[in-house]
């Protein structure tokens, strides 16, 4: 198969699109397919994998999305590829499967995290003046305007819920495939790395509670310590909370201080080894205004590790009872409380298909990459 894709940074570091790109084009380039990547920036160059230059307008960031755009469908378009890909950054592709989910919902649901009504009203209005915001729903939205597709994949039912509202799509038109992770990577085997993390932050035997990102703002964590705040004016167990990721740590440092919260705060920094924290931890807690579908959600699923988020995340739609909660409003500290509150007094009880990872089999990246291969050949049979 002779496959095209675009991606601004092909590179695992970035996470998200870029991580799930770099992973799609090395398992088909090992199964022998032509792969072709056009990019503005790349790490390093894999084995297979034909990495094609893309030069971009640098300055505004609008001027520099919409020239990446413009530039690589057009070079996509004079390749003759069998299938290409697109995740939300091309004009037109034979498959679209937009990584960030769609760009409306993400606008108005983001806005929450911004509790201060004052906050919230300026953001907006940045927001409605900014070009780069019109310029990401345009490129977004065109190939469903145009109609200039095969497929439409969402990444979640909740994207694909998303898409039917704003772009007037029928449901019978969108494939959901949820996104795989590296099942072997994550898995219940790593609590063996237990006491090593927990020594290396000086945490005992408390219950570890573990957040992952690297936008704290948007993934809830004021909203977080403030509930947690709750949780020990309740004099309930004792707890640790480890926040992995960067993002600036003040603010949050400053919160946790205020609210009695220094002792049990701790930031951990970015790292190669999150398998390694997910072992250690007892529950993670995302409580997301807006993920497409959170790899982070499904990798402590993964791990064997229960798991907390929102209904604006749509990796909440693989979460069945037994294995985490998921709430309607990240704002709402009583329910957010309530949630936590729950897996503390019961010591957080793992069921046993979380225990063994056997759920996680249902959302491993190589049936992503099955599912994925399946489309492509739909529209190329004869390869």
């Amino acid at each position: 198969m002779k496959f095209a894709t675009a991606i601004r940074n092909f590179s695992r570091r970035k996470g998200g699109a870029e991580r799930y790109v770099v992973d799609l084009c090395t398992r088909m380039a090992k199964k022998g397919h032509e792969v072709h990547v056009y990019a503005e920036h790349w790490e390093e160059e894999v084995l297979g994998i034909s990495l094609h230059r893309v030069k971009t307008i640098p300055f505004p960031k609008s001027l520099r999305l919409l020239s990446f755009a413009m530039k690589a469908t057009r070079e996509i378009k004079k390749g003759n590829y069998d299938v290409t890909l697109g995740v939300g950054n091309t004009l037109e592709a034979d498959v679209i499967q937009p990584h960030g989910g769609v760009h409306w919902a993400w606008f108005w649901r983001s806005l929450q995290a911004y509790g201060n009504p004052i906050l919230w009203g300026i953001k907006l209005l940045g927001r409605v003046l900014s070009p780069k915001q019109w310029v990401s729903a345009g490129i977004e939205g065109r190939p469903y305007q145009r109609k200039n597709f095969s497929k439409i994949v969402a990444i979640s039912d909740m994207v694909k819920q998303d898409m039917v509202h704003w772009y007037g799509l029928s449901q019978d038109q969108i494939d959901v495939i949820y996104n795989g992770v590296d099942i072997e990577r994550f898995h219940p085997r790593n609590r063996q790395y237990r006491q090593e993390i927990r020594k290396r932050h000086e945490i005992g035997e408390e219950m570890m509670l573990l957040f992952v990102s690297n936008n704290f703002r948007m993934k809830g964590l004021s909203f977080l310590i403030r509930a947690l705040a709750r949780v020990k004016g309740e004099e309930a167990p004792p707890f640790r909370l480890l926040i992995l990721g960067r993002d600036r740590q003040k603010p949050y440092l400053r919160l946790a201080k205020t609210l009695g919260l220094s002792k049990e705060v701790i930031f951990a920094g970015s790292t190669d080894e999150p398998e390694k924290y997910y072992g250690a931890a007892d529950l993670l807690v995302h409580p997301t205004f807006y993920d497409a579908c959170s790899l982070t959600v499904l990798e402590a699923l993964a791990s064997g590790v229960p798991v907390i988020t929102t209904f604006s995340n749509g990796a909440s739609g693989v979460i069945r009872s037994e294995e985490g909660r998921v709430i309607r409003d990240p704002t709402n500290l009583k329910e957010l409380k309530e949630a936590i509150r729950y897996f503390l007094e019961s010591g957080v009880k793992r069921p046993p298909l979380l225990q063994e990872g056997k759920r996680a089999e249902q959302y491993s990246d190589r049936i992503n990459f099955d599912r994925m291969m399946s489309i492509f050949r739909e529209i190329a049979p004869e390869c």
